[in-house]
């Protein structure tokens, strides 16, 4: 994560945490929960306050986040406290594991300890930065930072891993910029990390709007793939005598994939009215492409997306990065699902 990122983080704490009293909120639930431990007060109901509460956690707009800063909102311990895993942990606390109602009460006073140390570490790091970020600075104002993570079974672990997936990232690269009467060469790498290797990308927003395109696409194949595979894992735990059934379900993802990436390549071709009989090599490269970014993603890799912020937006005018934007939100939200399917018990 660059250091405009976690500037921005810091912002959005601001707007999505403490502008939203959630803190507060938390503060006040827990209270009318202490009071209720006390045999000397009057039980005083609660539930106003817990839809208050469920509602604003709900009303968070994760998705608005990077995978690195919301790995960085972990680190911070506020994930886990607002969003869907904060109402989780929320209705645990109050109907499903309640031990006694001072338990809850503490349980809730210390998630509201771990939020209020969490936006005290964001506002220090938000002082420290301040004056000092610099926007992301490309060549052309048209650009988007494009993050490629290598993790899962698409990490790189040596010299030999590192030509396979660069010339499978060529082949991506190439594909998607010849859809767009451009070269490989418009696609320039501006940074590059280490540990899970991470290789920031450089690209202009018409070719970020087909990757995600595909990705999205990508995703909801891999839903549909992933959801075969369970229920063929689910019959092998069966062991029934007959194998057959598996086998047959085994073949029928493999073909859910296989259509998938037909339909994806047909996709992209429609909407940038490739001529296919004329152009017959984009479509070749644009196939390949779209295979080999299937099978990154099917192997967990990772693509992420970080869209400057517009100038501030007179009225009538239209912010030029808005559906991409909302495209960014959805793969967040697919692979959120996804992560849910993958560690599914069958």
């Amino acid at each position: 994560m660059n250091v405009s990122e976690l500037f921005d983080l810091t912002v959005w704490i601001q707007n999505e945490i403490v502008e939203k009293a959630i803190p507060r909120k938390y503060q006040t639930l827990q209270q009318i929960l202490q009071n209720q431990s006390n045999r000397n007060q009057a039980k005083q109901p609660f539930e106003a306050e817990k839809i208050d509460l469920i509602n604003t956690l709900e009303g968070v707009q994760l998705s608005q986040l990077s995978q690195d800063q919301m790995l960085f909102l972990e680190k911070l311990g506020l994930a886990e406290n607002i969003g869907k895993l904060g109402i989780e942990a929320l209705e645990d606390i109050l109907y499903k594991n309640v031990i006694d109602v001072a338990t809850s009460a503490q349980k809730l006073q210390e998630k509201h300890q771990k939020i209020v140390e969490g936006i005290q570490k964001s506002e220090q790091i938000s002082t420290g930065l301040d004056n000092c970020v610099l926007e992301e600075q490309y060549e052309s104002d048209d650009e988007i930072l494009m993050r490629v993570c290598f993790t899962g079974d698409a990490l790189m672990k040596n010299i030999k891993d590192l030509k396979s997936w660069g010339n499978t990232w060529y082949d991506i690269g190439r594909g998607v910029a010849m859809a767009h009467n451009r070269s490989p060469e418009d696609i320039k790498v501006v940074g590059a990390t280490k540990g899970s290797i991470i290789l920031e990308l450089a690209v202009i927003a018409s070719i970020a709007g087909t990757v995600s395109g595909i990705i999205l696409s990508t995703l909801k194949v891999a839903e549909k793939v992933l959801d075969i595979r369970n229920k063929a894992e689910g019959l092998k735990g069966l062991k029934l005598r007959n194998n057959q059934i598996t086998a047959d379900l085994l073949k029928e993802a493999e073909k859910e994939k296989d259509d998938g990436i037909k339909k994806i390549t047909i996709q992209v071709v429609n909407e940038l009215k490739i001529d296919i009989e004329q152009e017959g090599d984009k479509v070749k490269a644009l196939n390949k492409s779209v295979k080999n970014l299937v099978e990154f993603i099917e192997k967990g890799g990772v693509v992420d997306f970080i869209a400057p912020e517009d100038s501030e937006i007179e009225d009538g005018e239209e912010d030029k990065h808005a559906a991409l934007k909302v495209a960014f939100k959805e793969i967040r939200k697919l692979e959120k699902k996804l992560e849910l399917l993958e560690h599914k018990e069958p």
